[in-house]
């Protein structure tokens, strides 16, 4: 089973879009209900062929359903209820794209509620799943999406934190030759809710923040920087995760929507759109892992999803650069993940691809052997 990604834009104002995208070969549409800021580009749109949109809830922003934290709408540049109006146009199944704590917009607000690293530098394009604000908010904003959209699939992207290498602005840092373990230094939190969160698990707040500073450039591994607190760092951000997910996967539940998708990762230092999990969680139905290099580490990704008894499990890919846009190498790729245990592809993405690029796609969806799942 296949499905494509897109983003409201894309449909609204172009009569062409609905049949573009059925002829693919996919069986749904993955379409963005509540997106980060993003520059896209619309090379078919007969309107624009650029979208420049901030971090947005693509339904009606309803302030009395809100609490501390609420998202901005997306009506300046995609119009009103944009993920209703065009789900209403596209003849395959429609699943709702809901990110969860990667939102800039929120997080220039209130700091607080951001991942906030060792030497006191907010990213905010990162909200921290410790926070019980970022809670409360996440868990309004599937129940939102559920109920406003009536979509029985969902597929929840970001379900836990963010940390230095995936972020909203031009990056500038790629010259600092910040190592694997430098990036996962610079990740672990140091906002209010995750200080009060290591206080309570017997950890020395400065002392913990001092390791990380003294080890960025130097440590050969996070365990190497902070010996044994390093599990207690660990366990607390897990804590945080499985709360977070907990939360919007029972409300997801109780708003009507039958099928979850979660991107993951069972790598323990990860962050980023693909959440860490290290058992197989009540509610969830399928696990993505990312999978777009042209390498094993897809495969190595979804077989680690299937090891852990994640019986069915999504291969995240690209038919963006630095793919090449053509159908044998994406055949090829997929073809292995799927051999690896992937019972479902996500293709990235339906609206940002060339007319080249989807032609691709459309030709290596075609060319797949029949697999289990499928």
């Amino acid at each position: 089973m296949a499905s494509v990604h897109a983003y409201p834009w894309d449909v609204n104002g172009d009569p062409a879009a609905p049949e573009l995208l059925a002829s693919l070969g996919a069986s749904s549409v993955v379409l963005a209900a509540a997106y980060h800021s993003v520059r896209a580009a619309t090379p078919r749109h007969p309107r624009h062929r650029v979208v420049e949109a901030s971090s947005a809830l693509y339904v009606p922003v309803r302030p009395e359903a809100w609490g501390a934290l609420m998202p901005l709408g997306g009506a300046g540049w995609a119009g009103e209820d944009a993920f209703n109006r065009a789900a209403a146009q596209l003849s395959l199944p429609v699943k709702a794209w809901v990110v969860l704590t990667h939102n800039s917009a929120v997080g220039r607000l209130d700091p607080a509620v951001c991942v906030r690293n060792a030497f006191g530098d907010v990213y905010d394009y990162a909200l921290c799943p410790s926070s019980d604000d970022v809670l409360a908010y996440a868990h309004v904003l599937v129940g939102e999406v559920a109920r406003l959209t009536g979509v029985e699939a969902m597929v929840l992207e970001a379900c836990g934190p963010l940390g230095f290498s995936h972020q909203s602005t031009h990056e500038k840092t790629a010259g600092a030759d910040w190592s694997a373990v430098d990036q996962a230094l610079l990740s672990i939190c140091f906002c209010s809710a995750c200080a009060a969160s290591y206080v309570f698990a017997g950890l020395e707040v400065e002392r913990l923040a001092s390791m990380v500073r003294a080890g960025v450039g130097v440590a050969s591994s996070v365990d190497d920087a902070l010996g044994p607190e390093a599990k207690v760092v660990l366990e607390v951000r897990r804590r945080a995760v499985r709360d977070l997910r907990d939360a919007v996967v029972a409300e997801a539940r109780a708003s009507g929507v039958r099928e979850i998708s979660l991107h993951a990762s069972v790598a323990a230092w990860d962050t980023g759109p693909a959440a860490v999990v290290d058992s197989v969680a009540d509610g969830i139905d399928s696990y993505i892992a990312p999978a777009w290099e042209l390498t094993d580490a897809g495969s190595r990704r979804v077989s680690e999803l299937r090891r852990l008894g994640c019986d069915r499990v999504g291969a995240y890919v690209t038919a963006l650069p630095p793919v090449p846009p053509d159908a044998e190498v994406l055949a090829a790729h997929w073809q292995s993940l799927l051999a690896a245990g992937a019972t479902d592809l996500h293709i990235y993405h339906a609206g940002l691809a060339s007319d080249r690029r989807l032609a691709a796609v459309r030709t290596a969806l075609a060319s797949l052997r029949p697999s289990k799942g499928q």
